[in-house]
């Protein structure tokens, strides 16, 4: 009795354990300018945004420089990742301009110090869009994670630089189109939790109780054939 009753809880572990795996990551969309207004123009105080587990999307304009005909030329949102959590990617998920490229880049902190317009400010940067110069041959971004470029000192000459993932904490992200051109984008954060040792063991000990059931049936099996 007190073997099977082990082996249901077990057996019960394991199962709470392969829904926790098997769990798919939640999807939302954490900021739409359509919907909530023009993000912050103000680097000094971003719109600030918690990220959540799973995919988070954040989509608007920037439609260049005042000097040069434009209206709004940057976008400034800082996001904050929960303790526990990870950022591991940062896709530039849509574009759209007659301007081929844009640019986005970040700094620690809940705000933007410095200037904007030197790389030395930024941990990383790059340009997005659909004919960009990163500055390898011109290519499209749309789909592309630009985390590993930004992270590329390659890519962000300049940059003060980091390493991914972006672990707990706040970082100041910038948006920017510099030419007159309405710009639409989005931009898609996946946020996931930081492996924990009770994970390595739930995966562990599945593991062996699907070797236990084996060795069990295979034990049967051949009495039979006996």
């Amino acid at each position: 009795m007190h073997s099977a009753s082990v082996t249901k809880k077990s057996l019960f572990s394991a199962a709470v354990c392969a829904l926790l795996v098997a769990a798919a990551p939640a999807k939302a969309t954490i900021y739409d300018e359509a919907v909530s207004g023009d993000l912050s123009n103000d680097k000094a105080a971003p719109t600030a945004l918690t990220l959540m587990p799973g995919l988070n999307s954040v989509s608007g304009t920037v439609a260049g420089f005042p000097q040069f005909g434009g209206t709004d030329p940057q976008d400034w949102v800082s996001f904050t990742i929960p303790t526990g959590f990870v950022m591991t990617s940062y896709v530039n998920s849509k574009y759209g301009s007659i301007d081929d490229q844009g640019f986005t880049g970040f700094q620690f902190g809940s705000s933007f110090s410095g200037d904007e317009f030197t790389a030395g400010s930024y941990a990383g940067y790059a340009h997005f869009g659909t004919d960009v110069d990163n500055p390898l041959p011109p290519s499209s971004t749309v789909g592309v994670d630009l985390l590993p470029l930004m992270a590329n000192p390659s890519f962000s000459v300049g940059a003060t630089g980091f390493t991914p993932p972006l672990h707990a904490g706040t970082y100041t992200f910038l948006i920017q189109q510099g030419d007159p051109s309405t710009t639409s984008y989005q931009f898609d954060m996946t946020v996931r939790s930081v492996p924990e040792p009770g994970s390595s063991l739930c995966l562990f000990g599945m593991g062996g109780l699907v070797i236990l059931a084996v060795r069990r049936r295979l034990g049967y099996l051949d009495r039979r054939i006996r």
